[in-house]
């Protein structure tokens, strides 16, 4: 709860039950915020201006549920999604153990959805001369596609595309004072559908992995 001119916050907690109280003072603005695990949040506004004798403010609040989360994301055609587990050593296009898992993921989805055509795009960050870092990523996306092609996946079903370092995702271009960890952010490996069904779903575990970033 806030209120007075300076805007304190006040905040209570009631583990044992629905009841909580607070103590206001006079000629003030409040609002008040109630919270809960799994629920949606509800506010209201109150004041005591022109209050001159003690009264006593009783409020009600029925909260509604969050929806339950989803256990699938549903992707649609032309959407970039980022796969953090495919990276590479530094100035290598060799595919590295642990990018398999979501190779074998992609391999699932074209069975899955066998009229489906896509395209692995790799991205590197702005260090480095431009034209050579367009080739490598451009290396990297077909070390990916020759990966799907050798576990059976049609070659005419994959285009490999390399965007070098033209699409930044942060401040960090050419010439900019960034950390290693900011360029990092930029190195990395995005699948898309280019052709097929417009929607897919995907299990949210596939996409949101906590493995390594790309690395070079």
């Amino acid at each position: 709860m806030s209120g007075g001119k300076d805007g304190e916050i006040q905040s209570k907690t009631n583990n044992d039950g629905n009841i909580i109280s607070f103590l206001l003072d006079k000629d003030k603005s409040y609002k008040v915020v109630v919270s809960k695990a799994n629920y949606f949040p509800e506010e209201i506004q109150l004041n005591t201006v022109g209050v001159t004798e003690d009264q006593e403010y009783k409020r009600e609040f029925i909260l509604k549920n969050l929806p339950p989360e989803s256990d699938v994301e549903i992707l649609t055609i032309n959407e970039a999604i980022r796969l953090n587990n495919i990276y590479y050593n530094y100035d290598d296009d060799k595919i590295l153990k642990d990018a398999e898992g979501d190779l074998y993921a992609i391999m699932d989805l074209m069975t899955k959805y066998p009229d489906m055509t896509i395209e692995l795009g790799s991205h590197t960050d702005s260090r480095g001369d431009d034209n050579y870092n367009q080739k490598l990523s451009l290396r990297r996306a077909n070390s990916a596609r020759r990966w799907l092609m050798n576990k059976g996946v049609a070659g005419d079903r994959i285009t490999a595309k390399g965007y070098g370092e033209t699409v930044i995702l942060n401040n960090c271009t050419n010439g900019e004072d960034c950390t290693d960890e900011e360029h990092r952010y930029n190195r990395r490996t995005e699948f898309k559908i280019l052709s097929g069904p417009t929607t897919i779903e995907v299990k949210k575990e596939v996409l949101k992995k906590k493995g390594n970033i790309n690395k070079g």
